[in-house]
């Protein structure tokens, strides 16, 4: 089925937020799957394969923390992409001065939105590496190997990259397919950001409420 980006950002966002993920991490998390559905790339099934396997895990367990230099793992033992992607932003100019290593990281696919968002917060091109796929990103992304779409990464490798010609930006798309399995799923997550309802709020509520006026 064709979605809306706005719809699959919408949707993905709060599917994020229902699978534990704070408002601002789910923000970041929605425009990630727009991004990569734009590009052409399977971001919401990405995400709900990644909520899925997530789902009741700790932040702590998931988030990086700096085994030694330049080098970030997880305490669980696998990081979140989502939580990576964010640190990584937030440290842009870090990745400007020099080669960041990630540890086993699940749904890899998932950084590649936030790392053209430092891209171009830093102002340089940006070589990732993970089973043998190359990706640059910058001004375009380019992208050579065949393990874009590996489920895991056992080691991610981020280097600042001069890109003397630049490849020709890649067309965006203003729509994207959204298998029916995975809008399921995502909705199911989304649905656990709605309040539980209440005698109170069915009768505050439009309608009869518990009045049957027929």
């Amino acid at each position: 089925m064709s979605w809306s980006l706005n719809e699959i950002e919408t949707l993905s966002r709060k599917a994020a937020r229902g699978a534990g993920l704070s408002w601002g991490l789910a923000e970041e998390a929605g425009k990630a799957a727009r991004w990569l559905t734009a590009a052409g790339l399977p971001g919401p099934q990405v995400l709900a394969d990644l909520l899925t396997r997530n789902d009741g895990a700790e932040y702590e367990a998931l988030c990086p923390m700096e085994a030694e230099e330049g080098t970030w793992v997880a305490k669980g033992g696998t990081l979140c992409p989502l939580i990576s992607g964010a640190v990584l932003c937030d440290n842009a100019q870090r990745l400007q001065q020099g080669k960041v290593s990630l540890g086993r990281t699940a749904a890899p696919m998932l950084l590649l939105p936030y790392l053209d968002a430092a891209a171009r917060q830093c102002g340089t091109a940006l070589t990732v590496q993970w089973n043998g796929t190359t990706i640059t990103l910058g001004n375009a992304a380019q992208t050579t190997g065949n393990g874009l779409d590996a489920p895991m990464a056992e080691k991610i490798t981020i280097s600042p990259t001069p890109v003397a010609c630049p490849a020709p930006p890649v067309a965006r798309r203003n729509r994207g397919d959204m298998p029916a399995d995975v809008a399921r799923r995502l909705t199911a997550f989304a649905e656990r950001t709605y309040a539980p309802e209440t005698e109170e709020s069915r009768l505050s509520g439009a309608g009869a409420g518990l009045t049957d006026n027929d």
